[in-house]
């Protein structure tokens, strides 16, 4: 199951997988989110996974640490950024600081156990080096790669318009080739395969 937790102001959607383990895909970036899990009667977060460093996705995951003992997973690339909270986090944009989790594994190291899970991980660079998408059930969880109606920038740091485009073609197939109809955004409202020509609009 898949349960969408929408964002507040500029805070990012955050999504529950609930399945053999329970796991938050950006946590976003406010305490709110603590409030939204209690809504929904959750009480236990095995592990957290950002889908890339920016703040506005992974401020609250010391949050969620702390409330449920539970480790961050981000892509290998971006685990100095997240460690650090430097430019690439772009948390100067937000005015605020980024305060990072204690524990954070590196994607290769967890990305097998993720598969006995249910989950699987697509590298999907361009809006950041080191961003991913997740196919779980008949869902596609995309970050800041690809919106309902848009995709994400490619001008902060580490973002490329090339490996954007070569991100969403490898969506667009993945999603083809599955089957897979519901687009899960990191910002804004769910999505389906239109999202693709909504996207070759921007790029």
């Amino acid at each position: 199951m898949i349960i969408k937790l929408n964002g507040y102001g500029y805070s990012s959607n955050s999504y529950l997988l609930i399945g053999k383990k329970t796991i938050l895909i950006d946590p976003g970036a406010n305490h709110l989110i603590l409030e939204n899990l209690k809504k929904n009667g959750i009480k236990n977060i095995d592990f957290v996974i950002n889908t890339h460093c920016h703040f506005d996705h992974s401020a609250a995951d010391h949050l969620i640490e702390e409330e449920f003992n539970c480790p961050t997973i981000i892509e290998d690339k971006e685990v100095k950024h997240l460690k650090s909270g430097d430019e690439v986090t772009v948390s100067s944009l937000f005015g605020a600081k980024l305060i990072p989790p204690k524990e954070i594994i590196p994607l290769s190291e967890m990305e097998d156990e993720l598969k006995n899970y249910g989950l699987e991980i697509l590298r999907t660079p361009g809006h950041t080096y080191g961003s991913i998408s997740i196919i779980y059930e008949d869902g596609l969880i995309t970050g800041d790669t690809l919106f309902a109606y848009g995709v994400g920038r490619w001008d902060l740091p580490t973002g490329n318009l090339i490996d954007l485009r070569r991100s969403i073609s490898l969506l667009e197939n993945v999603a083809n080739e599955r089957n897979i109809n519901k687009i899960y955004p990191g910002h804004g409202e769910i999505g389906d395969k239109m999202a693709f020509n909504y996207a070759k609009l921007f790029l």
